[in-house]
């Protein structure tokens, strides 16, 4: 899995919570092709691609709960 974090973005502000969301995804989804945290939205590359909005305070457990809905949902 590949995370791509762009500046800006509201979810990774340090190291701890790029390797916390790292590990969150991987136990979800250990074959996730790609999650990109853009500065206004989350894109997600599993079997589709999605694109999420961020809501007001967006959480690394959002984050994982967009990759959940896809896995549970066949995309």
């Amino acid at each position: 899995m590949r995370i791509n974090a762009y500046i800006g973005n509201p979810i990774i502000a340090t190291q701890q919570d790029y390797y916390e969301l790292e590990e969150l995804l991987h136990e979800i989804e250990p074959d996730c092709h790609s999650v990109q945290l853009r500065q206004e939205r989350l894109i997600i590359e599993n079997m589709s691609r999605m694109t999420f909005h961020y809501p007001r305070n967006p959480t690394i457990q959002w984050v994982a709960g967009r990759l959940r809905y896809m896995v549970e949902n066949g995309l």
